[in-house]
């Protein structure tokens, strides 16, 4: 087969290789103008092929350098733009994208750290069809892999690019010999928005297990969680939770207990949750050496009360400056 894949990052440039080894041609790839994208640039030049690095996928004269390299196949791994129709129909045998997520739930952005967060104890890779949805398109080939209790961020990614150019290369071969049936979607599925910054802050009042998912979900590589101490951020980046751990009511935020390797026992909205490794500004990442009755976060109820203090004295200056 006659190749163009547009990637980014790891997972592209093993993927670009491994179809070389399969004696398939990578006409070029299609490369983002960013660091990440120097790896799958570098594969590609070690084939022979071209790499192409074009502001607007879905110009004449993107499209016109497509056509003129009577491609095969179009492959998607990683390249995080649209691609529309008029792009995806030049290949003589359609275009494959290769999504990180178990179609048709998890479509969208970032989903690897969306399974996490939700607790999933598997994540499906997907090839399937570009069509002009959002990872809609008909499915040609869904392997999955388990995420364990204790897997991090790091853990899952690590085992989704391993996993990767085993399914381009598998489903590559299936198109070439015709042994794939394309599976149409059904039109319910979850799509997930790319995570921004801001959505990393913990609320205590969640349950432990949310919690636990949240900060294992979007720890290194990721931004870590973070919560506030005396008006500051804090990123939590490694804790522990065991869902036999005793329930009870108490004050969500705060230390309620430590252990002899220094680490903290944070009351959570049901449970506790222990914190192994913590950072702040200016220090390196540590365990928390926080006192039993230390209290994290936000305590809302004072937090409205103090603003609705500050308003009320605000209005007060200003009816006084009215009367002078």
């Amino acid at each position: 087969m006659r190749i163009v894949l547009m990637g980014d990052g790891e997972w592209a440039a093993d993927s670009v290789l491994r179809l070389g080894d399969e004696g398939h041609t990578v006409a070029a790839a299609v490369v983002r103008a960013r660091p990440t994208g120097r790896r799958l640039a570098d594969a590609a030049r070690a084939l022979g092929a071209r790499v192409l690095q074009p502001r607007d996928v879905s110009s004449r004269e993107f499209l016109a350098e497509i056509a003129a390299l009577q491609p095969d196949l179009l492959l998607s791994v990683a390249y995080d733009r649209i691609l529309k129709r008029p792009l995806v129909a030049l290949p003589r045998c359609g275009s494959v994208n290769f999504h990180a997520g178990k179609l048709p739930a998890y479509r969208g952005r970032n989903v690897v750290n969306w399974a996490i967060i939700n607790g999933e104890e598997e994540i499906g890779l997907t090839a399937h069809q570009i069509d002009e949805g959002i990872d809609t398109g008909a499915i040609l080939l869904q392997r999955t892999l388990p995420i364990r209790w204790s897997d991090t961020y790091a853990d899952v990614l690590r085992a989704v690019v391993r996993a990767m150019p085993d399914l381009v290369a598998s489903t590559v071969r299936g198109l070439a010999e015709g042994s794939l049936t394309a599976v149409a979607q059904p039109a319910a599925g979850t799509y997930y928005g790319g995570r921004i910054e801001g959505d990393e802050w913990l609320d205590w009042r969640d349950s432990s297990r949310d919690l636990y998912n949240k900060i294992r979900g979007i720890t290194r590589p990721g931004p870590g969680a973070r919560t506030i101490l005396d008006g500051g951020p804090v990123i939590i980046w490694h804790a522990e939770y065991d869902p036999a751990w005793p329930q009870y009511r108490a004050t969500p935020g705060q230390v309620v207990g430590r252990t002899a390797s220094g680490s903290a026992v944070i009351k959570s909205g049901d449970s506790t949750l222990l914190v192994h490794e913590i950072e702040t500004e200016g220090q390196p990442a540590r365990p928390p050496a926080w006192p039993l009755g230390t209290r994290l976060g936000v305590n809302l109820t004072a937090a409205l009360e103090a603003l609705s203090a500050r308003v009320s004295q605000l209005e007060r200056q200003r009816e006084g400056s009215i009367h002078a």
